[in-house]
């Protein structure tokens, strides 16, 4: 019996094993020092010889079954050069021990092994939170049981923990920089940024993938912008850049892991996001009241419109006007009209004039009444938000990442979960786009006599130029015509709608055109789609046809004779043609990350403290903490502590709107409410 390689020699000695019932091992390889070929091996079973004297009576600390009873099967091999093949010259069969049976052959070391395909799964599964227990269990039931999986769940958590030690080999940092040169391999167009102190340990962190950035291109004109905590167990900061597309399901366009939220992190972050999306401007954004935050903004998002979170507003507005409020009183009512209702300045000046007489206190009314462009409808008019007001979409989108994310998560893991969640996101839009070309909405039309309702607006229609316009501004707040500018458009004979009122982020054809990124290549989402979809087509393929070849020997024996001489014929043209490209892409990410690493430290560490699982409040949320009095002396303390409690957040709001408006400084009202 001959072999044309070494491996092959080996695998029949393995499959033989397995098919008899007896582990395997090698007892000795001899190579040649002139070209380090194999000359000479030979394969035993696993029983063979016997354990060595001084282990043999040693005092172990655990006893363990003796596993070699000097069985003498074995194959040995020898190096034909002539013909550089290898030629059985010994060859043992009679084993002096019991089998193992075909039931239990599976469970021998030797016929054990996670394939790469399987080491995918058991990654992607523990990525996603599922137990290794859970993990294996479900494996198992997609093929059959997990006696068809070929590994045992203990080879199941040994794999994970054999990757969490790689890991450990490149540390935080090197397991961070691993991952987004590992990206880049996949996509060139996957951008990353880290900041690095003057020790250069990684401060601040940006990333956006391919699909991030060509998702800015489209529908980047409005965007929010929030942190949570309690989501790394580094206990950083991590905020997201959230839109909407054209089905007005959220997107994402780049993710932050910041040290602290500070003026400079803020701002090297958001000139960062600009780098990545080729310097374009969003046309607003919303965030929270947060001072550091509010002055970057001003300073980096300099073609951009900002607007304050309203839901933040409306419960400080309760906060402070329901105190003030009797029976029968709409204060509350008011104020949310003011925010959301009145079209015209001088109605909204009005009510707000109104509203100041019904309240004893209007300190928090005055503050915030200098904010109002930044919030009031009235204000906002000519503002383009696409119907956003506040940052719940980003909020939204932190709640439910912390539904995956743990506070105990390493950076690595941290890193593969957000990435996770983003895709969950992603798989929500191509169900609208799936939705979209199956269904037509219903197109329904009110009866004028059965609802009669008073609504008047101003308009003005002009049927030379094609141009209409509204007095309720929705066109230029959300990018569609209002019913009463479709009418207006009908009275003067216009039957097809301008192209210039028909905004492309709202079609269907709102992600068509090519998009560069930051270095001039086009942005390609998905270089694996090609791959992704053969796979997917040769899996429904072979699945089908291994259940039908099972339950017949001949068509097991066929099926298996043609997939041995098929997985032959790919491995060799796998090994021709790509093993050099390969090689060198290999060699070139590895270069690329030792250079990386040699100019960083590590990954900044915070200071020790108790962990928090959520965002500091600010002055505008915070509420006043007291310790339980008896009802006499919490009356008289609070009476006593009204006035200054007011002054102080009217102090804050104003130094807010003065930050704003860039007559004082950051540093300036940080120093102020220390003192506060």
């Amino acid at each position: 019996m001959t072999f044309n390689s070494y491996e092959e020699a080996w695998d029949f000695w393995v499959k033989y094993g397995g098919r008899i019932g007896f582990d395997v091992r090698k007892n000795y390889t001899n190579k040649s020092d002139l070209d380090q070929l194999v000359t000479s091996s030979r394969f035993v079973c696993s029983n063979q010889g016997s354990r060595a004297e001084e282990k043999k009576y040693a005092v172990a600390k655990r006893n363990r079954a003796h596993t070699r009873t000097g069985c003498q099967v074995r194959m040995g091999i020898t190096l034909l050069r002539e013909t550089m093949t290898y030629k059985v010259h010994d060859l043992a069969v009679e084993h002096s021990h019991l089998l193992q049976t075909p039931q239990t052959s599976r469970l021998m070391p030797s016929q054990r092994n996670i394939s790469k395909h399987q080491a995918v799964e058991i990654e992607v599964a523990y990525d996603s939170g599922i137990t290794p227990k859970a993990a294996h269990e479900f494996l198992g039931r997609h093929v059959g049981g997990s006696a068809n999986l070929g590994y045992t769940q203990r080879d199941h958590k040994n794999y994970l923990r054999s990757r969490r030690q790689r890991d450990l080999l490149y540390g935080e940092a090197g397991s961070l920089l691993k991952y987004f040169q590992d990206k880049i391999v996949e996509n060139p167009s996957f951008h990353y940024a880290v900041q690095l102190d003057c020790e250069e340990q990684i401060a601040n962190i940006f990333w956006a993938d391919a699909r991030m950035i060509a998702d800015y291109a489209h529908f980047g004109d409005v965007i929010t912008f929030d942190t949570t905590f309690g989501t790394n167990k580094e206990s950083r900061p991590f905020g997201m850049f959230v839109g909407f597309n054209h089905f007005r399901e959220t997107v994402v366009f780049g993710a932050a892991l910041m040290y602290d939220e500070t003026f400079e992190s803020f701002k090297w972050m958001f000139n960062t996001f600009l780098s990545a999306h080729n310097q374009k401007q969003p046309q607003t954004i919303f965030t929270d009241q947060d001072i550091a935050m509010g002055k970057a903004v001003s300073e980096v998002f300099t073609g951009a419109w900002h607007g304050l979170c309203t839901w933040h507003i409306s419960q400080n507005a309760v906060k402070h006007l329901s105190p003030q409020q009797t029976e029968g009183s709409s204060i509350l009512a008011d104020f949310s009209a003011c925010m959301y209702e009145y079209e015209e300045k001088e109605e909204f000046e009005e009510v707000f004039d109104a509203m100041r007489q019904k309240v004893r206190k209007v300190t928090w009314l005055d503050s915030i009444y200098n904010l109002k462009e930044k919030w009031a409808e009235c204000y906002m008019s000519d503002v383009f938000t696409i119907g956003m007001r506040s940052t719940q979409l980003s909020e939204s989108l932190n709640s439910n990442l912390k539904g995956h994310l743990k506070s105990d998560l390493d950076i690595g893991r941290f890193l593969n979960r957000v990435e996770r969640v983003v895709e969950e996101k992603r798989e929500k839009e191509l169900q609208s786009e799936y939705e979209s070309r199956k269904n037509l909405p219903r197109i329904m039309m009110m009866t004028p006599i059965l609802f009669i309702l008073e609504d008047e607006h101003k308009l003005t229609a002009n049927p030379f130029d094609q141009t209409v316009s509204c007095s309720c501004r929705l066109f230029e707040r959300i990018g569609l015509l209002c019913r009463h500018a479709l009418k207006a458009l009908d009275l003067v004979n216009i039957k097809l709608l301008p192209e210039k009122y028909v905004l492309k982020r709202w079609t269907r054809e709102a992600k068509c055109g090519a998009i560069q990124d930051m270095h001039g290549r086009q942005i390609v989402e998905d270089p694996k789609l090609s791959t992704t979809l053969r796979y997917r087509y040769l899996y429904q393929q072979f699945l089908p046809l291994a259940s039908r070849a099972a339950d017949f020997e001949e068509c097991y024996l066929l099926v298996e004779e043609a997939l041995h001489a098929v997985s032959k014929k790919v491995e060799d043209k796998i090994k021709q043609t790509y093993s050099d490209g390969i090689a060198k892409s290999n060699d070139q990410s590895t270069s690329q990350l030792a250079q990386n690493l040699a100019h960083v430290s590590g990954l900044k560490k915070k200071e020790s403290r108790k962990r928090v699982t959520k965002r500091k409040t600010n002055w505008i949320d915070k509420l006043q903490k007291t310790k339980k009095r008896k009802p006499e002396e919490k009356a008289e303390e609070e009476n006593m502590q009204t006035d200054v409690e007011e002054h102080q957040e009217c102090e804050a709001i104003s130094s807010y709107a003065q930050l704003l408006l860039g007559s004082i400084d950051v540093e300036d009202v940080i120093l102020s409410q220390k003192f506060i």
